[in-house]
C-alpha cells in the first residue's frame, strides 16, 4: 500500500468518524432536546388554553348568576302575571292614555345538551307581550327611560310611533320579550336589579331624543313662533304670561303649571316673575324674557 493510499483510507476514517459522531449527537441529544422542546410547548400551550377555557367558564358563570338574579320568576305563569302588573304600573306612573296591555302564553325554550347531543335541556320560557297607549313623545321618553333602568330579563322587539293630528300626542305600540329561567332566584316576585348605566347619561341620551322630535313637522319654525308678549297679574293676584303661538299671532294666557297649547311639544309654565318666566320643554328648564321666542332661549342655552 503506497502512501497516497494511505492518505485517502486516513482521510475516509476521519470523515467517517465525523458522520458517526454527528449521528450520534443527533440521536442522543439533539433530536430528543427537539422533541423535549416540542413536548413542552405543547403542554405550555395546552395549558394555557385551560386557563383561558377556565377564564372563559368563570365569566359565563358570572353572567348566569346575574342573569339568574335579573331573570322574571321560574314559575311561567306567575312571571307572565308579574311583568303584566308592572308594566301597568309604568304605564299608570307616565299616564299612558288609552293604554292596553296584553300577555302570550309562555314559549318552552330548550337547548342541546352539551354531553349528549340527542337530548335537550329545558333553560326557560319566553313571554312575548304587546303594549298600546298615547302620549306625548316626551311622555314616552321618561316610559322609555324607566324601561330601561329595570334589570329585568327583558326587551322592546318593536316599536311604533303614529302622530294623532293635531293632539299632540303620538300612538305607541310595542312589542316586548321578558325571559323567565328555571334556575332564577325568585318564585314569584320580580328582582329589584337596576342597570348600571349612570343616571346623567341615560336622562341626556333621551332627552336629546325628545327635543330633535322627528315627529314635529318644522320644528324649529313652530318653536320661534312661540313669542312671549307679556306677563300680567289679576286682582286675585294670579300672574299671566301671555304667549303668541303662531304665524297668525294667536295669544293665550298661561298660569303657573299650565301647558301651552302647542303639537307635539310638552311646554309648561313652571314659574312666573315680574320680568321672566320659567318653562319647561320636553322635560328641559329654560328661561324666558318679554319678547323672547321658545326657540332663541333653547338656541342661548345649546
Amino acid at each position: 500500500m503506497n502512501q497516497r493510499t494511505k492518505w485517502l483510507l486516513l482521510g475516509a476514517t476521519a470523515v467517517f468518524g465525523i458522520y458517526s459522531i454527528d449521528q450520534l449527537y443527533q440521536n442522543q441529544i439533539e433530536k430528543p432536546t427537539s422533541n423535549l422542546t416540542a413536548e413542552l410547548t405543547g403542554l405550555t400551550n395546552k395549558q394555557q388554553t385551560n386557563q383561558d377555557n377556565q377564564a372563559v367558564a368563570r365569566s359565563h358563570t358570572k353572567r348566569l348568576e346575574t342573569y339568574q338574579q335579573r331573570s322574571l320568576p321560574y314559575d311561567p305563569q306567575l312571571a307572565r302575571s308579574a311583568y303584566q302588573d308592572w308594566l301597568l304600573t309604568l304605564v299608570e306612573k307616565y299616564t299612558i292614555e288609552s293604554a292596553a296591555v296584553d300577555a302570550a302564553q309562555p314559549k318552552l325554550i330548550e337547548v342541546r345538551s352539551r354531553v349528549d347531543r340527542r337530548k335537550r335541556i329545558k333553560v326557560g320560557h319566553s313571554i312575548a307581550y304587546t303594549l298600546r297607549g298615547q302620549a306625548s313623545l316626551a311622555k314616552w321618553s321618561e316610559w322609555l327611560q324607566e324601561f330601561n333602568r329595570a334589570g329585568h330579563l327583558h326587551k322592546i322587539e318593536s316599536l311604533s310611533l303614529n302622530p294623532l293630528g293635531s293632539k299632540g300626542v303620538l300612538d305607541a305600540t310595542l312589542t316586548i320579550e321578558v325571559l323567565s329561567l328555571t334556575t332564577a332566584a325568585q318564585k314569584s316576585d320580580l328582582s329589584n336589579w337596576q342597570s348600571t348605566v349612570s343616571e346623567a347619561d341615560n336622562t341626556n341620551n333621551y332627552q336629546q331624543l325628545v327635543q330633535r322630535n322627528l315627529f314635529a313637522k318644522g320644528y324649529a319654525k313652530s318653536l320661534f313662533q312661540i313669542e312671549l308678549k307679556a306677563i300680567t297679574t289679576n286682582r286675585q293676584g294670579n300672574s299671566q304670561a301671555w304667549f303668541s303661538l303662531d304665524e297668525q299671532g294667536k295669544i293665550e294666557a298661561i298660569q303657573s303649571e299650565q301647558q301651552l297649547p302647542v303639537q307635539l311639544h310638552e311646554i309648561t309654565v313652571i314659574e312666573i316673575l315680574s320680568d321672566k318666566v320659567l318653562i319647561k320643554l320636553n322635560g328641559e328648564s329654560y328661561w324666558m324674557t318679554l319678547g323672547q321666542t321658545v326657540g332663541e332661549v333653547c338656541e342661548t342655552k345649546q
